[in-house]
């Protein structure tokens, strides 16, 4: 069971290698439409949030409550893009995800007890279990933000 379950693991964990990372494109940040809720983290690791005003070749400015703020491009590690959020898609992977582990955990212990016709009952039992710790596990995941700008590295 041990092996089954390191299996199925490694095969959630692989396709994560081959996701793509933000890019580093400046040029990206023409996706931002003004007004779209941002946050701008500089090269000291200091977050400013606010709401996308521009940007140019020298830099980005923001409107931090009522102030523009202007951070110049040199300074500026990344930029998320605040109004995107993730939390429903991790509770529907993760209710998906540990609806699968359920139904695998229930097979197997159908299997392994001796009794004809209990597999069903397992996978019924724990199909079910599984699916609600999965959509609490993955609602319970940071909501996300999607970079749209990371600074190459220096």
């Amino acid at each position: 069971m041990n092996r089954v379950l390191g299996e199925m693991l490694l095969c959630l964990w692989v396709p994560g290698l081959f996701a793509q990372s933000a890019g580093d494109s400046w040029n990206n940040l023409s996706q931002i439409q003004p007004g779209r809720r941002i946050q701008v983290v500089d090269r000291k690791l200091k977050a400013v949030e606010g709401r996308f005003v521009s940007f140019d070749d020298q830099g980005i400015v923001l409107r931090s409550g009522q102030d523009p703020v202007s951070i110049p491009r040199a300074e500026v590690f990344s930029v998320k893009d605040r109004e995107t959020s993730r939390r429903g898609r991790h509770a529907l992977l993760g209710l998906a995800i540990g609806a699968g582990v359920g139904a695998v955990a229930g097979a197997v212990a159908g299997k392994s007890y001796h009794e004809s016709g209990e597999t069903p009952v397992f996978m019924a039992v724990f199909t079910p279990i599984g699916a609600g710790a999965g959509a609490a596990v993955g609602a319970a995941l940071p909501a996300g933000q999607k970079t749209i700008y990371r600074a190459p590295a220096r």
